[in-house]
């Protein structure tokens, strides 16, 4: 495997993690799994491990950061995996950055997601987010992922 293509399938495993949560309000265990496997290939496969060190310790604080928020309700358990995966993708410089575009991008999606609901949801919509009061957490990892890993 090309060492270049893993932030690539990454970057695929956020964009279907966004989908799946927004159409059925879920982000299945075995999508969850995929960045720490591609993540220990990558730890096998490179020459200097100096790095992906320090982007293990940002993604254990942020894996300690999503157990609290699941712990009062505010996320699911899959997204705290997803966010703890993503940050082993995000480089360590890039981290601050990437959190701040995570809390725009949460709040800013928010309004619109509530917004659309309130023109187009109704209770027997076949997307999950137009159909309950629910506010996909993947779609801010996701975006906040890509460009942490993708734009700086």
């Amino acid at each position: 495997m090309n060492l270049e293509m893993i932030p690539l399938a990454m970057g695929a495993v956020l964009v279907v993690a966004m989908v799946l949560e927004i159409k059925t309000g879920r982000i299945p265990n075995w999508l969850t799994l995929v960045p720490f496997a591609l993540f220990a290939v990558l730890l096998v496969m490179v020459e200097d491990r100096t790095p992906l060190y320090w982007q293990m310790g940002l993604a254990v604080g942020t894996f300690i950061f999503g157990l609290v928020l699941f712990a009062i309700g505010g996320s699911g358990a899959g997204a705290v995996k997803l966010l703890a995966g993503t940050a082993l993708f995000v480089p360590f410089e890039n981290a601050f950055f990437t959190f701040l575009l995570f809390l725009a991008i949460f709040f800013g999606s928010s309004i619109i997601i509530v917004a659309l609901r309130k023109v187009f949801g109704s209770e027997d919509s076949s997307w999950h987010v137009m159909a309950n009061a629910v506010l996909p957490l993947s779609f801010s990892i996701g975006m906040a992922g890509l460009l942490g890993m993708f734009a700086f």
